[in-house]
C-alpha cells in the first residue's frame, strides 16, 4: 500500500489493478480461494473459525483461511477491515494521533455495575492469571491497560507494514473470567 502498510492481525491485504484484496496472510500464493467481491461479506468470514464454530472474540487467533475479499476502492478495503477487525482502524489512528486510549484494569473494573460489579475484588495476581492464560494465548492484540501500573503483558513490537491491534480495556471474556474467579473464592475460601 501507499504508506507500506499490507497487514493487521492475520490478514494481509494491498492493491492489484483497480482492486483492492483481503485475505488470510497464511493463503499468500494458495490457489483456489474462494473470491468475494463485497465488503459486506468480511462480516461472515470473521463469524466462523475454519471449523464453523462461532468466534465470540474477533481478535482470536483462529480466522478461517480459503478466502479472498477483492473491492473496489480504498473505502471498502476499510469497511472490509472494520468487519474483520471491529474499531482496529480507528483504535490504531487515534493511537498515531497520541490520544489517551485506555484505562487502568481498576477503572474498568470499578465502573462494572449488576453482576459484573464483584469484578472490582479481583487482585493483581489474579488479573495478571486471567491475562497470562486468556489474553496471552487466545488473542492478538496489543494490551494498552494496565495492573497496578504495567501492562499484564509485553506489547511486543510490530512487523514492518503491519498494523497493530491494540486492546484498549479489559474485554468482555476477561471480565467474564474475573467473575467466575472472584466468585470461586466464595466457593474454594483457600485459593
Amino acid at each position: 500500500m501507499e504508506e507500506g502498510f499490507c497487514k493487521l492481525g492475520q490478514l494481509e491485504f494491498g492493491v492489484s489493478g483497480e482492486k483492492f484484496w483481503v485475505r488470510h496472510v497464511d493463503d499468500a500464493g494458495v490457489d483456489g480461494l474462494e473470491i468475494f467481491s463485497n465488503s459486506h461479506d468480511a462480516i461472515a468470514i470473521a463469524a466462523t473459525d475454519a471449523h464453523g464454530n462461532f468466534r465470540p472474540l474477533k481478535t482470536a487467533p483462529n480466522l478461517r483461511r480459503g478466502w479472498e475479499l477483492a473491492v473496489c476502492g480504498l473505502g471498502e478495503l476499510r469497511l472490509a477491515l472494520d468487519f474483520l477487525y471491529p474499531a482496529a482502524l480507528g483504535n490504531w489512528r487515534a493511537a498515531l494521533r497520541g490520544e489517551n486510549l485506555s484505562h487502568s484494569l481498576a477503572e474498568t473494573l470499578g465502573r462494572q455495575t449488576g453482576m459484573y460489579r464483584i469484578t472490582a475484588k479481583l487482585d493483581s495476581a489474579e488479573a495478571l492469571g486471567i491475562a497470562k492464560s486468556l489474553c496471552s494465548a487466545g488473542c492478538l492484540r496489543r494490551i494498552l491497560w494496565t495492573v497496578d501500573g504495567t501492562p499484564p503483558r509485553s506489547t511486543g513490537i510490530c512487523e514492518a507494514g503491519e498494523i497493530p491491534l491494540l486492546c484498549t480495556d479489559a474485554c468482555s471474556l476477561f471480565l467474564g473470567e474475573a467473575r467466575r474467579t472472584v466468585k470461586s473464592r466464595a466457593v474454594n475460601p483457600a485459593g
